[in-house]
């Protein structure tokens, strides 16, 4: 009878469990535009002391077709402070029946990092899944105890584009006698609930509806509805931290992790000494100590339990000649202090997209250490694990965001390096020869700021990868031939100067007696950015530049000019186009051109000002002049 009783409850509870995540439960409004559709997505926080807290999650997505199988999310993080207490995984038919299951001995476990990566505790366990058709639904559910409590999770309610939510939740549990702080994202715009309990705080939201990216878009974090957390008393890796502040962070930074960590030995500090000996500017003994760093180490990770967090020791980088960026930051700031210059360990959040340490959040934020150097007239930036790099010289990996700046009195958020439009500046000069039949052209590309992070690395490439990098840019001239090439890597300017030679027989076009050709051979732009009828978003551009570009051009005897190019000069908030043809002689002309394009925040109203601007840009730069034979 007992049986009969536990096969019912159990046919019941999975007909129940079939008809809650059926696809055809799916309103059809949150289809619209999505890849996969989260049904479920909640999560308990339990903090029982500062170095105990408990997670557990259930998250539950139908996926509608391949590009939806990303926003599953099945992967855990551990190490040996966080330990997986439940981890399963159900897939679900489109009618909501089970068609497979994964306990944890069924998740892939690798290591959690990459290629050069030395020592690592970091573990991921994944769930890989391959389905024979969609929709198909993933129900998993995870639990894991972890002593690391400085990292609290920051909860998004929306994980990504194109995915409906059909409830999200987050609940904090926790003693009153553990202080926390918060931050709540964009949460009004998505009508999220926030209900205090008596261990807590509850946040639900329901039928939040998918977002589509947009060119130009702020970062997702920056509109998508989210909420930061994090305990005033915390602990990292068998270290007790605490912090309101970023200063008192910055102070628990150098204070646990960097005190102590500066020391080299005697014949290292006497090494590096004789180097700068008889150099009285600052700027110069920095050169000389970053490039000893580069020219005597090399970049490996380290992330092993605190190691991931406390850099190696100077003395012991000094030994084993390499480090991962705490390490090198930590080495290069002491050989620095061996010459007598002040210099700060820096937290960034490294990458392209430019992203800040939260100012208005003090907390655990940043995957990346640099030094930071302040002189009486400017602030010198050092990247310390690269080795062709020059000094002083921040790319997009690190510039023109917040970043904490940790010394003995505790940590300053200061704005890294911003590059101006005119500072990322690529000058072009060229003589361009034109026949019957083919074209040769000798130029000359000067490139600085973040136009020089684009170029420096082509010095160490080979001939024939260059070679693919200059047809790439140039895919508009066929049948393009490299005859010469040489790119310098000029350092103390921090500057590249590529010297090309080049010829074609694909880029004229022949018309009875006439030959057709655009000017603007070496450096057209050719990108409009796509209709949108109803923006949503503003248009962020973060980063500028200015190109000048300016070419003698000799046409072929026996030619005269039919049509030429009429002056073009725009200027509006995005930036500013100028292009003019003169006709120096009866067989040459002298193409100028200029482009100016600026960073900034732009209203979503004026996104078809933008694209018009753009459209000229492309326009004119394909504009084509006349020469008739005479």
């Amino acid at each position: 009878m007992r049986l009969s009783f536990f096969l019912f409850f159990f046919a019941i509870t999975h007909i129940a469990i079939a008809q809650k995540y059926s696809f055809s439960k799916i309103e059809p409004s949150f289809l619209k535009n999505s890849d996969a559709v989260v049904r479920l997505d909640e999560s308990t926080v339990l903090v029982k002391s500062s170095d105990f807290m408990e997670v557990t999650s259930k998250r539950v997505v139908t996926v509608l077709n391949e590009s939806g199988s990303k926003h599953v999310n099945a992967k855990v993080f551990y190490d040996n402070e966080t330990s997986i207490k439940d981890l399963e995984a159900i897939i679900l038919d489109a009618n909501g029946k089970e068609i497979e299951k994964f306990k944890e001995k069924d998740f892939i476990d690798q290591t959690a990092t990459g290629e050069g990566t030395l020592y690592s505790d970091s573990r991921v366990k994944y769930l890989r899944y391959t389905p024979t058709k969609y929709p198909y639904t993933v129900v998993l559910t995870e639990k894991h105890t972890t002593s690391d409590t400085a990292f609290m999770p920051r909860w998004f309610f929306m994980d990504g584009y194109r995915l409906s939510v059909e409830k999200s939740e987050f609940n904090l549990n926790l003693p009153s006698t553990i202080k926390y702080r918060y931050k709540e994202n964009n949460l009004a715009d998505y009508n999220v609930i926030r209900s205090e309990i008596e261990s807590g705080v509850n946040y639900t939201a329901v039928n939040l509806k998918a977002l589509e990216s947009e060119d130009f878009d702020p970062e997702f974090i920056e509109f998508a509805p989210n909420v930061q957390f994090a305990l005033e008393d915390f602990h990292l890796k068998g270290v007790e931290g605490h912090a309101t502040s970023w200063k008192e962070f910055g102070g628990w930074i150098y204070n646990s992790l960097l005190k102590g960590r500066g020391e080299l030995n005697a014949s290292t500090i006497q090494k590096v000494q004789t180097l700068v000996r008889g150099i009285e500017d600052p700027k110069e003994k920095i050169k000389i100590v970053y490039q000893f760093v580069q020219d005597n180490t090399r970049y490996i990770s380290v992330q092993m339990g605190i190691g991931g967090w406390e850099p190696i020791s100077a003395i012991e980088v000094d030994r084993v000649k390499y480090g991962d960026c705490k390490g090198l930051t930590n080495y290069t700031m002491a050989l620095l202090k061996a010459v007598g210059i002040e210099s700060y360990y820096t937290i960034v959040s490294a990458g392209p997209n430019m992203r800040s340490l939260d100012f208005d959040f003090p907390s655990l934020q940043g995957n990346h250490a640099f030094l930071n150097v302040p002189l009486v007239d400017e602030e010198i930036w050092l990247e310390c694990t690269s080795q062709v790099v020059p000094a002083n010289f921040s790319g997009t990996f690190t510039d023109n965001r917040y970043v904490l700046k940790v010394g003995p009195d505790g940590g300053e958020m200061v704005k890294s390096r911003q590059y101006t439009s005119e500072q990322s500046k690529q000058m072009t000069t060229a003589n361009i020869i034109i026949g019957e039949s083919e074209i040769n052209a000798q130029l000359k590309i000067k490139s600085t700021g973040i136009q020089y992070n684009q170029k420096y690395g082509l010095s160490n490439d080979s001939k024939e990868d260059v070679e693919k990098y200059y047809k790439r840019n140039w895919d508009y001239i066929n049948d393009v031939h490299i005859l010469n090439h040489n790119i310098v890597n000029d350092k103390d300017n921090i500057e590249t100067i590529e010297n090309i030679d080049i010829k074609t027989s694909g880029y004229l076009s022949k018309a009875g007696d006439r030959l057709l050709f655009a000017p603007n051979m070496l450096n057209r732009n050719e990108y409009v950015p796509k209709r949108d009828k109803e923006r949503n978003r503003d248009i962020v551009i973060n980063r500028g530049y200015l190109d000048e570009d300016e070419f003698i051009i000799e046409i072929p005897n026996g030619y005269e000019i039919e049509s030429s190019l009429k002056p073009v000069k725009l200027k509006n908030d995005f930036g500013e186009f100028e292009v003019n043809v003169e006709q120096l002689s009866e067989s040459t002309l002298h193409f100028k051109r200029r482009l100016l394009m600026k960073p900034g925040k732009f209203s979503k109203t004026s996104y078809n000002d933008y694209r018009d601007f753009r459209k000229t840009i492309s326009r004119v730069d394909a504009s084509k002049i006349v020469l008739i034979k005479i």
